[in-house]
């Protein structure tokens, strides 16, 4: 899947990322993160994803989704990684 596949699939137009910060909300990390309140959903996205996509170097996106528990319930959470179809070969 490139980005644009992954946005369609998610049912969003764009994403608009901010530095996800750490357990106590502190100190940014190296996460990007979307929110999406009335869909409680979150994408999340290496900073390092991030730069490789917008350089064109990022063929491949895989899409992790599992769901968690927050502060206010439920909500399913999306992770954006790079993927090489050949680490899958056995």
């Amino acid at each position: 899947m490139n980005i644009t596949e992954i946005k369609t699939k998610l049912g969003v137009e764009a994403l608009n990322l901010n530095f996800a910060t750490d357990k106590d909300g502190v100190k940014d990390t190296e996460w990007m993160r979307h929110w999406d309140n009335d869909n409680r959903m979150a994408v999340s996205i290496h900073v390092d994803t991030v730069q490789k996509i917008k350089a064109g170097g990022v063929t491949t996106l895989g899409l992790q989704t599992e769901t968690r528990e927050g502060s206010k319930g439920e909500y399913t959470a999306h992770r954006i990684v790079m993927f090489n179809p050949a680490d899958e070969t056995l």
